[in-house]
């Protein structure tokens, strides 16, 4: 389960957490992070509510589904079920399905993209070709954080800065995530309270994918898929 905080901040604001939270975290890290979100021609991916990513962090790969979740505290929590796999960069240039096998989760996958399970009736049908719908280039700037009474919750703190690609259209990206590692949620919304009332952090009601899917569907058409 992952379970992050998003605030949509201007860079001066990020610099200022940034290095406030340097003074308490061992470093400061770089990645240059490049994601592609994957779906068939037709949104069968997005219909079985799934998320499919194929994402380069530095000089790793990975591969994401995501499904479920929920938002609270003001829009700003976003709590998903999350699969990570790490891949090659030739799988980042080609990716499939098949990594997920072990996990439940391939039934419905496999059911949308085509495959043994795409059939109610046990017929398997023709597989959709994954392509790349939304792509986001960014670098990320994180540190790990100790927060709460005694720092027994750890987190990471990052900044985001770069930009979705979707559609032929595009939107900067600029926003802080605070993500739980370990400890108590109830710690990192009060962590992430604090921040609001320090600094001037807009909730990210939306997550970076929802944002790429806004530039390329109509406005009807999300409320329909929603």
């Amino acid at each position: 389960m992952e379970v992050e905080l998003k605030y949509l901040c201007t860079e001066e604001t990020a610099d200022k957490i940034l290095g406030e939270a340097a003074s308490s975290c061992e470093k400061l890290s770089f990645k240059a992070m490049k994601a592609l979100y994957l779906d068939t021609a037709d949104d069968a991916v997005r219909d079985a509510k799934l998320t499919y990513r194929v994402r380069q962090e530095g000089e790793k790969f990975f591969a994401t589904v995501k499904y479920g979740g929920s938002k609270g505290s003001g829009g700003a929590l976003h709590k998903r079920n999350e699969i990570n796999i790490e891949v090659d960069e030739e799988f980042y240039e080609q990716p499939r399905i098949d990594i997920f096998e072990e996990h439940d989760i391939y039934k419905l996958l496999d059911k949308a993209v085509g495959g043994q399970y795409s059939d109610n009736m046990g017929v398997m049908r023709p597989i959709k070709k994954l392509q790349p719908k939304i792509i986001m280039d960014f670098m990320r700037t994180e540190c790990d954080i100790h927060i709460g009474e005694g720092g027994n919750t750890v987190a990471i703190l990052s900044y985001d800065k770069g930009e979705i690609k979707a559609g032929g259209k595009t939107e900067p990206i600029s926003e802080i995530e605070v993500e739980l590692v370990s400890g108590d949620e109830k710690t990192l919304v009060e962590f992430g309270d604090e921040l609001q009332k320090k600094y001037p952090l807009k909730s990210g009601f939306k997550s970076k994918y929802s944002r790429g899917l806004k530039l390329i569907m109509p406005k009807k058409l999300q409320k329909d898929k929603k």
